[in-house]
C-alpha cells in the first residue's frame, strides 16, 4: 500500500513531467510518474509525433524511464491530468507485464489539477489482461539480472 507521503512525491513528480510533454498536436500534456520497489520514483510525459502511432503515453515513458535506471519492479503508477484520467488500456497492459515479474497488483493513482485523486489497482482496472506463462520464468529471470 502506498503510504501518503509516496503519494506527494508521485503527484508531484507527475505534475512537474506534465509540463514537460512534447503534444503540439492535441495540446492534452499529461505526465506520470512510477513508484519503485526500492522506493524510487521516475516520472514521463506523453511524447506526440507528426506521424501518426509513433507517439508514446506518459505511463509508458515513466515505466521506460525507471528501466533504463535498472528498475523493472513497481508498487504504484500516478497520471496527473486537468481531471483524474486513469491509462489507457496500451499502458495498463504494459505495466501488467512488469506486475508479473514480483507478482505485485500495482496501485494505480489518478491526480487533477486540483491536487485531488483517485486510488484503484492494476488487477480492477484491467481484471482480464494477457498474462504470459511461456514466458514468466523468461521475464523474472531477465529482470532479476538487471537489478
Amino acid at each position: 500500500m502506498v503510504i501518503e507521503q509516496d503519494l506527494i512525491r508521485l503527484g508531484s513528480e507527475a505534475r512537474l513531467f506534465k509540463g514537460r510533454a512534447f503534444s503540439f498536436r492535441s495540446k492534452h500534456a499529461i505526465g506520470a510518474a512510477v513508484l519503485t520497489a526500492s522506493d524510487d520514483i521516475f516520472g514521463g510525459c506523453n511524447i506526440e509525433s507528426i506521424i501518426s502511432g509513433l507517439g508514446s503515453c506518459a505511463e509508458q515513458s515513466a515505466i521506460n524511464h525507471a528501466v533504463l535506471h535498472g528498475q523493472s519492479c513497481f508498487r504504484a503508477l500516478a497520471t496527473f491530468d486537468k481531471k483524474q484520467n486513469f491509462p489507457c488500456g496500451v499502458c495498463l497492459q504494459y505495466l501488467l507485464q512488469f506486475a508479473q515479474i514480483d507478482e505485485t497488483d500495482i496501485e494505480i493513482i489518478a491526480f487533477d489539477e486540483a491536487g485531488a485523486y483517485t486510488k484503484t489497482t492494476l488487477s480492477a482496472l484491467l481484471p482480464k489482461g494477457y498474462r504470459t506463462e511461456h514466458n514468466l520464468t523468461a521475464l523474472r529471470e531477465y529482470a532479476g539480472q538487471k537489478r
